[in-house]
């Protein structure tokens, strides 16, 4: 879900105006952007806690040098879900199958599943090339040669006139 689903979402469970909504979904993040950044702790009994901690000054490697760095301490938002939170999320089954708020039942168990079926019933594929190794005959014509590094590469160019032939053969058009 988006921000313009979740304005839409409370817009029809709230029966308003889409516009009022969205005013009012701004509203909310705008105050709590403003806490946290301020360092204050902001509470949603049931929903979570919207914090702000510290990060320490630590060195780190650059993946592709090896080479150390320094990362800079920093102020990060945290959150931590809240109980109701967690128990809502780990009663529900699949996330398209979310159940209507108020609506308490036990979610329902999938049948057991049958044996899983043969290798002959898969669907037959073409398996894919593994790297290093040109695809099968099942390419797509070649096209033209380009010139440039890439056309070098694929094969050998043409071979070109010496500069005073290439003069000769102009002049004698």
């Amino acid at each position: 879900m988006n921000r313009s689903e979740l304005v839409k979402a409370v817009a029809d469970r709230a029966g308003g105006d889409e516009a009022v909504a969205r005013r009012h979904v701004d509203a909310l993040f705008e105050a709590v952007m403003e806490a946290v950044s301020a360092g204050e702790r902001v509470v949603v009994t049931g929903f979570g806690a919207f914090d702000r901690s510290a990060r320490p000054a630590r060195s780190a490697r650059n993946p592709r040098t090896g080479a150390p760095v320094e990362v800079p301490a920093a102020l990060v938002p945290t959150f931590r879900f809240g109980q109701t939170f967690r128990n809502r999320v780990a009663r529900s089954t699949a996330p398209a199958e979310a159940a209507p708020p108020g609506d308490s039942a036990p979610p329902v168990e999938a049948a057991p599943a049958e044996a899983a079926p043969a290798v002959d019933d898969a669907p037959d594929r073409p398996k894919k090339p593994k790297k290093g190794k040109k695809a099968s005959a099942k390419k797509a014509p070649a096209k033209a040669p380009k010139k440039g590094k890439k056309a070098a590469a694929a094969g050998p160019a043409p071979k070109k006139k010496g500069g005073k032939a290439k003069a000769g053969a102009k002049s004698a058009k």
